[in-house]
């Protein structure tokens, strides 16, 4: 008992100072829980707002966000200046991070060999059907002059302009980028210079 009551007396004098020893210990331990897990994170950029099929992107429209490594999707950038003027070919969300599949030139862009040809269509509000991805025949007149048929089938298309802006700086809300062979392109240009286009839904 001699040797307790000292300590006791001893812990009642400092104990505000015990007390707020313990508080820091405790909120060094979880600065150090806590410091491996946030600098673990990766930049990555991300849409800043919903960004539509066919936009070119702005600096509006990104953001950065620090993702787990575990969580960060193949192909995505850190660098927003890296992005700021490229086309997306799909609807991107808002924080959703940009990739290059979702990019005009990268795996969502068009594929070997083939070409990226902007199209209009005569049936402006028919455009609304499309969507990217999508594969259609483009109709048209036919070089031989043998009337209106399919002058390109299957094609896909790559991008479709926003309403309030086109997708190579235009204001025509129907303009269409489609994936086509080299003789799909002359084709449909050859028709485009005779007629208006239309198209079939596969």
């Amino acid at each position: 008992m001699r040797l307790i009551d000292p300590l006791r007396r001893a812990f009642r004098w400092h104990r505000r100072g015990i007390a707020a020893l313990l508080l820091a210990v405790a909120v060094l331990s979880g600065l150090a829980a806590v410091g491996p897990r946030s600098s673990g994170g990766v930049a990555v950029v991300v849409a800043a707002r919903t960004v539509p099929g066919g936009a070119t992107l702005t600096p509006s429209d990104l953001t950065v966000a620090l993702l787990p490594p575990q969580a960060v999707p193949e192909g995505a950038e850190g660098d927003p200046g890296q992005l700021v003027g490229r086309t997306v070919v799909v609807d991107v969300p808002v924080r959703q991070a940009l990739t290059a599949s979702v990019l005009l030139d990268g795996v969502g862009g068009v594929g070997p060999g083939l070409l990226a040809l902007p199209v209009t269509f005569g049936t402006t509000g028919a455009v609304a059907l499309l969507r990217t991805g999508q594969r259609i025949d483009v109709l048209g007149a036919s070089a031989a002059g043998s009337g209106f048929g399919v002058i390109a089938a299957g094609v896909r298309v790559v991008a479709i302009a926003p309403s309030d802006a086109g997708l190579l700086g235009g204001t025509d809300p129907s303009l269409v980028l489609l994936e086509v062979t080299a003789a799909q392109a002359a084709a449909v240009a050859a028709a485009m210079s005779v007629s208006g286009l239309s198209f079939a839904l596969r």
